[in-house]
């Protein structure tokens, strides 16, 4: 049964109860007041027949009658007592009492009033009893059961929902606790998750990274020989870069295989945008689109995991945009955005995008944005994904007011 439900016939309940309990005590209070008026209507009686001297004949007490308006009857006090009565001895007249019937129309017309009172309070009351329930229940037991709901979603393990804010005061309280835990849940789950990829994850980097970096060395010797041979040769400087985002690509897997370590100093943030930006120009203007930075801000970090966080945001946002467009970076006192025009991150992989292996394109490793999250972890910062206005994707890094 519903708590609606029960509320309601618990309230009806209690009210029906009182209403008997107020008629009873209603037909109490007039029984007692039509016994207490015929007791001192038969005591008057009989003070008028003893003063008076008058004998007790049929023609005196029918006169009796006509003038007092009782109906009363004169017997011995040995006479047995009739039911719905009351008996009061005749001052005056040893061994006689006068008895009085309190069942008179009188009485029946106070006891259909007292029954119709009874009657009109139970019905007005139990509809006003269920208006009054219906208004609780919507505002206290309604809320409870979405809150039940919601917490047999969370048993179920289906804990992408969230708890809606229903109810008022304690109710409203009870689903704010909801919802942080089932965030919390949310979060355990996720790290649960990306526990379990590491050590696979950390074979898999360590071996590639080993496997390149001592061919990378090797090559970026020789254009660095080719460079001071061809002084005029314009394509080394571009291959130079190339191979400096290669090695900060072996750095991003052996942050993966050795853990995350970082060493703080004070970064000015705007340089640190635009070496990004030289190193993915020519990747952008291949693709058509135009790469900004603007603003400006410092913070404490580590200048090269923090080049390789952007590094990764800027090339998601580039790859994103097939078909050109632009990729803006905001830079702000512990803060860096990072935003882009193109169709945004698929509904469908929103929950899971910071996971390792999840990319919403065909070709993604799905290891960019899972690497920047953890760099920004180690940093003390949040990286978050918002959803750019009108079309886009919007990646925050904020740290703290405290720096780590």
């Amino acid at each position: 049964m519903r708590i609606r439900t029960r509320l309601l016939l618990a309230m009806v309940g209690i009210h029906c109860l009182l209403s008997v309990m107020v008629g009873s005590v209603a037909w109490a209070l007039v029984e007692r007041a039509q016994r207490r008026q015929a007791e001192a209507s038969a005591a008057s009686i009989a003070h008028v027949i003893a003063a008076g001297g008058f004998a007790l004949n049929d023609a005196v007490l029918s006169r009796m009658r006509a003038l007092t308006g009782q109906d009363f009857l004169v017997l011995a006090d040995t006479a047995p007592v009739q039911p719905g009565t009351v008996r009061v001895a005749a001052a005056g007249l040893p061994g006689t009492v006068i008895v009085v019937n309190v069942q008179t129309p009188e009485r029946a017309k106070a006891s259909r009033l007292v029954l119709a009172g009874t009657v009109l309070l139970a019905g007005v009351g139990t509809l006003l009893f269920a208006l009054a329930a219906w208004r609780i229940a919507r505002g206290f037991a309604q809320p409870l059961e979405v809150l039940a709901a919601s917490a047999r979603t969370l048993a179920s393990g289906e804990w992408q929902q969230a708890v809606p804010e229903v109810g008022v005061a304690e109710v409203r309280d009870l689903a704010r606790e909801l919802e942080v835990m089932r965030a919390r849940l949310v979060d355990l789950t996720t790290q649960l998750r990306r526990q379990e990829h590491l050590p696979t994850l950390g074979m898999f980097t360590a071996t590639i990274a080993h496997e390149v970096r001592n061919p990378l060395s090797a090559v970026r010797l020789a254009v660095q020989m080719l460079g001071r041979r061809h002084p005029d040769e314009v394509s080394i400087p571009l291959i130079e870069i190339e191979l400096e985002r290669l090695d900060l690509t072996v750095d991003e897997l052996l942050g993966y295989a050795k853990g995350m370590s970082i060493s703080p100093v004070a970064v000015d943030l705007r340089p640190l945008a635009e070496d990004v930006v030289r190193l993915l120009r020519r990747q952008a203007d291949h693709q058509d689109v135009v790469l900004v930075v603007q603003g400006g801000g410092q913070v404490t970090a580590d200048p090269r995991r923090l080049r390789q966080l952007l590094l990764n945001l800027v090339l998601n946002g580039i790859q994103a945009l097939r078909e050109g467009g632009t990729v803006t970076i905001t830079v702000a006192d512990r803060r860096l955005v990072v935003a882009d025009d193109g169709p945004g991150v698929a509904p469908a992989v929103i929950p899971q995008l910071f996971m390792p292996f999840v990319s919403g394109r065909p070709d993604g490793t799905g290891l960019g944005l899972s690497l920047a999250q953890r760099i920004a972890e180690a940093h003390g910062a949040r990286l978050s994904h918002e959803a750019n206005q009108p079309r886009g994707a919007r990646f925050v890094l904020q740290w703290g007011t405290t720096q780590p």
